[in-house]
């Protein structure tokens, strides 16, 4: 009996499988990395937002005390308590104001700024949000002649804030004063009614308004 073997010759292998598996394989491992720096990108703008709304809040917070402050501290029956002082805390007028001057802000041993307490702005019992409150300068404005040159009975005042955010450190005693950090500049303009025959820097405001006169110094990422 007779045998037949028959010979099936093989076909090359192109292994076209393989390679569109690895195409797929490339892009969807760039799809996920572009997934990531993207969610990554986004909390950290998310973070800054919310620092530059902590520190906004903070100085918000800081502008309304120091008005507080000075409204009481004219007032003849003063009801907001606080350690501000008019006679050391009100800074008399300068031709140029004390508050362009960042050295008045910023060196270790300056005076010139009323830093508030910390209980200010951190709420008692719980964590502390800011390690820095902020702080604020209040100056006295000339008193201005009406027409007739009949005394004024009238003194305004230029109230200057800066709040810092959550990341800013606490001064430690003795170094520079500079932050380091996200902050926000806001500044208003008060003026008082002062009561019938008192002068200028006397107690007894019998009423006043304040002005906010807005954000003139911004944020500092």
């Amino acid at each position: 009996m007779n045998s037949f073997c028959q010979t099936k010759r093989m076909q090359p292998q192109r292994g076209v499988v393989l390679i569109v598996a690895l195409i797929i394989l490339v892009v969807i491992s760039m799809l996920a990395t572009f997934s990531v720096r993207n969610s990554t990108s986004t909390e950290t703008a998310s973070g800054a937002v919310r620092t530059a709304n902590l520190a906004a809040q903070a100085a918000e917070i800081a502008l309304r005390y120091c008005e507080d402050a000075v409204l009481s501290g004219y007032s003849s029956s003063p009801t907001f308590v606080t350690t501000f002082d008019i006679a050391t805390n009100v800074l008399s007028y300068s031709s140029t104001p004390t508050w362009k001057i960042m050295s008045n802000w910023d060196n270790a041993s300056t005076t010139a700024t009323y830093v508030l307490p910390g209980t200010a702005v951190n709420q008692t019992g719980l964590s502390g949000t800011f390690s820095r409150p902020p702080e604020c300068m209040v100056e006295a404005l000339p008193m201005q002649m009406p027409a007739g040159g009949a005394a004024s009975n009238t003194v305004s005042f230029v109230i200057t804030v800066r709040g810092f955010g959550p990341e800013v450190q606490a001064v430690a005693s003795g170094a520079s004063r500079r932050p380091s950090g996200t902050e926000v500049w806001l500044q208003s303009t008060i003026e008082l009614m002062m009561p019938a025959g008192a002068g200028g820097g006397g107690g007894g405001a019998g009423g006043g308004s304040g002005n906010d006169g807005g954000d003139y110094g911004g944020t500092s990422p």
